[in-house]
């Protein structure tokens, strides 16, 4: 069974309800486009199409607010 795919307004909805806050969808594509987040699993025409596990890893490993990304442990 193929993952489900989801598009682009459908992860900022899902990522809204995983974190309580919403994301503009510039704010997402610009996450893609520095390999900070799951680049699409296929587009359709032109339209990206994302696999849900993929955007429910990327959650899951996502720094919470105010986490320091540029520190590394000692």
């Amino acid at each position: 069974m193929a993952d489900a795919e989801l598009t682009l307004s459908e992860v900022l909805e899902l990522i809204e309800a995983s974190t309580g806050k919403a994301i503009a969808s510039s704010t997402w594509r610009s996450y893609v486009a520095r390999g900070q987040a799951p680049k699409p699993a296929r587009h359709l025409s032109r339209t990206p199409l994302y696999s849900r596990e993929d955007i429910e890893a990327w959650l899951a490993g996502r720094p919470g607010s105010g986490a320091r990304t540029d520190l590394r442990p000692r």
